[in-house]
């Protein structure tokens, strides 16, 4: 995988260069040059089996790049835990599986980073989600449950919570799973459109 780009440094948002990934003695990706400019939406294609997690988990410090260098906005993914807690809270992640929990409305989900990283008061925080839950144009579901949600609602609520922190760059994995045609439309062009209107940096995992 290479990416044939050569804007100027501060132009790009995250830059992989002569990365290799392994899983224990195995290895999963190899002479990694990657360049994702700043304000696009990339996608990176492969199929199952290919590495395309194993590349989200490097960009996101889960896993040390056994060569090369992983920078997001010109710093490197930094290993010590404090310092690699700060840079996460720049990236939102939206997860295959939504990862909402299901005894938690979904005001109260998208509330969730905010409850955790912040010290904002709560009436602060009420008028970020509903902000956020507009975004998506879901405001009307904030009371409702996970399982009164739709497979397209819960991926919108999943979004709205992975943007509830305000990072400027966006992590889409597989983003489409288990949706229909109808579905899928909306969410792309929530990503396309949310990715323009917040000035966002957004680089899709899909098969």
């Amino acid at each position: 995988m290479s990416a044939e780009l050569s804007p100027s440094l501060q132009d790009i948002a995250v830059r992989l260069s002569g990365v290799r990934l392994d899983r224990g003695a195995r290895t999963v990706l190899s002479g990694i040059d990657l360049a994702v400019p700043r304000g696009s939406v990339t996608a990176v294609l492969g199929p199952s089996g290919s590495g395309k997690s194993t590349l989200l988990a490097a960009l996101t410090g889960e896993l040390v790049p056994a060569a090369g260098h992983v920078e997001v906005f010109g710093q490197a993914v930094p290993q010590r835990q404090r310092a690699l807690l700060e840079l996460r809270k720049s990236i939102g992640v939206l997860l295959q599986g939504n990862g909402l929990l299901t005894d938690l409305t979904v005001a109260e989900n998208v509330a969730l980073p905010l409850r955790a990283h912040t010290d904002l008061p709560r009436p602060v925080i009420r008028r970020l989600v509903d902000m956020k839950l507009h975004a998506v144009g879901l405001r009307a579901a904030a009371g409702l449950y996970p399982r009164e949600l739709s497979g397209g609602m819960a991926r919108r609520v999943a979004l709205a919570r992975a943007l509830a922190l305000d990072p400027p760059l966006m992590i889409y994995d597989e983003p489409l799973t288990g949706l229909d045609p109808i579905a899928s439309g909306v969410i792309m062009s929530l990503i396309s459109r949310l990715n323009d209107s917040l000035g966002l940096t957004s680089i899709i995992v899909t098969h």
